[in-house]
């Protein structure tokens, strides 16, 4: 990873503003995900520890949260690495890393200490509901430091490990021979100008994930503080993909092309995949490794090609300001680190009502975000919250009366 770079002397229009509102909306768009995600956990029908098991639960949600949990997190770390070049751009190794300590490690150390008492709490709760006998017990690891929980916040750990490598990486770069970059940016380019791009990420996936607790999981993600090393390795690739796409940010047109037929390529390794989980192959079978070897390899290319398509969707058809969308994606940061206590005390107060599964989801989705939403605009957005979050904002001023 290095600093300094060359792009094409024509890019687009869109790629000269200032600010690239796709890769913001997309990014805001990841984070709201998440809420839905978690929204819909206690109404799948697959047995997942969770604070309330849904009485309504029903097979969509399982097809839902495989279609998302699939590629958000890749999608998300993707554009965190984007972002982070940009950021480094401006104000180098030391100013990037003390930046990114106040965005990111202030909010995961507040969180650990005033959050995760609270999903506790509402995990307690659960355990105490008529639900209780449904409810499976969170296996932890084993007593000590790696027994601490780090429940949703553990992006953010991820996040400040891999902005560290990127500032060690950026130094130690200046050491190689300079001949090297020109050649590992043409192939980037030509990389990028593939239609089978996302091919060439499904090998490391493939060994990232081949230890996995399950079938296209690289690890339970949040049930410890100590970072799997798959797992930082998975998150790594999308990461370094694009702090490259930064560095040869003219490359980002190119993911606008083949959308459809990109669309079409993760839906069929989708579907394979769905295939190999639901046949819940186990190592007692002879064509075990064959089995796995096949819904890794399409979970891999799954998430691969959607983080591709979706962003050169957004960068095709979302790249005007919008200012209602700005909020959003503003707000978004907010609204997901604050999100899973009330989302699972939601999930918790409804798990027995005799209601369609889908009205529970939608009403927990529409209460937390309302929610969120009115705690961002009256506490955070204007305030030094909203400055450790977002950076410095000033109200509007309002006409005056004539």
């Amino acid at each position: 990873m290095i600093d300094n770079a060359n792009t094409s002397a024509t890019p687009p229009r869109w790629l000269g503003a200032e600010r690239l509102h796709a890769l913001d909306n997309l990014r805001g768009v990841a984070m709201t995900l998440g809420i839905s995600l978690h929204a819909a956990i206690s109404l799948m029908t697959v047995q997942f520890p969770w604070a309330a098991r849904d009485v309504s639960a029903h097979w969509s949600f399982d097809l839902l949260c495989i279609v998302i949990h699939g590629f958000r997190m890749q999608l998300f770390f993707f554009l965190a690495g984007f972002f982070a070049r940009l950021l480094h751009q401006r104000l180098g190794s030391v100013g990037f890393l003390k930046q990114r300590a106040v965005r990111i490690g202030v909010p995961f150390l507040a969180g650990m200490v005033l959050l995760l008492p609270l999903i506790g709490l509402v995990w307690w709760w659960g355990n105490q509901s008529e639900a209780k006998a449904q409810l499976l017990p969170a296996a932890g690891p084993a007593p000590g430091i790696s027994a601490i929980p780090t429940a949703h916040l553990w992006f953010l750990e991820y996040l400040l490990i891999l902005y560290v490598i990127a500032a060690l990486g950026v130094c130690f770069s200046r050491w190689l021979p300079a001949g090297l970059w020109p050649r590992v940016d043409e192939a980037f380019d030509r990389l990028m100008q593939s239609p089978l791009r996302a091919l060439a990420l499904v090998p490391p996936i493939v060994w990232c994930l081949w230890n996995g607790p399950a079938i296209g999981e690289v690890e339970n993600a949040g049930f410890s503080i100590v970072p799997s090393l798959q797992a930082l390795g998975l998150y790594g690739c999308f990461f370094t993909v694009g702090w490259w796409l930064h560095r040869r940010r003219d490359s980002l047109s190119e993911l606008t092309q083949y959308l459809k037929s990109g669309f079409a390529l993760a839906g069929v390794a989708l579907v394979i995949h769905l295939g190999v989980l639901v046949s819940a192959p186990n190592s007692a079978q002879s064509n075990y490794l064959t089995l796995k070897l096949l819904g890794l390899t399409c979970a891999a290319l799954y998430a691969t090609q959607m983080t591709f398509t979706v962003t050169g969707f957004f960068l095709r058809f979302a790249s005007q300001h919008q200012p209602r969308a700005r909020y959003l994606a503003d707000a978004s940061y907010w609204c997901y680190l604050m999100h899973l206590p009330l989302v699972a005390a939601l999930q918790v107060l409804v798990a027995q009502w005799p209601v369609n599964g889908w009205l529970k989801f939608i009403g927990i989705n529409a209460v937390t975000l309302a929610i969120l939403l009115a705690t961002y605009q009256t506490l955070v957005r204007y305030t030094w919250i909203g400055r450790i979050l977002n950076g410095s904002r000033h109200r509007p001023l309002r006409p005056s009366v004539a």
